[in-house]
């Protein structure tokens, strides 16, 4: 499957955070997570990457099964980060896997509000 969406942010010198809604079919769970996991160890090794974590839902039918957030540096280091072959080799392997029939809805985002305990809004 392919996904075109435009994620760059060249021009954000900021923060930014990626999440990336995933639908995948009952029963392919674990070999997504396998794949994803491949990709995952190649984006931890991006300058500028910070954390990531992949959200699996707890409702087994969920139309939106798993939520990656993947916190960068900045727009740059991310868009560097994607531009790197290797890690583009590795997300090409994950969509584009014959058992695996799964449907991203990657969307970058700075913060745009941060609210703590005890903060006055």
């Amino acid at each position: 499957m392919t996904v075109q969406v435009d994620l760059t942010n060249s021009e954000v010198d900021e923060p930014v955070t990626l999440i990336n809604a995933f639908t995948v079919p009952p029963g392919e769970s674990e070999l997504f997570l396998e794949r994803w996991k491949d990709n995952a160890r190649v984006m931890a090794r991006q300058p500028g990457f910070l954390r990531a974590r992949m959200y699996h839902s707890l409702t087994e039918n969920a139309e939106i099964g798993f939520v990656n957030v993947a916190e960068w540096r900045s727009g740059r280091d991310f868009d560097a980060a994607r531009a790197n072959p290797e890690w583009r080799a590795s997300i090409r392997r994950m969509i584009d896997d014959p058992g695996l029939h799964v449907t991203p809805r990657p969307v970058v985002y700075r913060v745009g509000l941060d609210v703590r305990p005890g903060d006055e809004l």
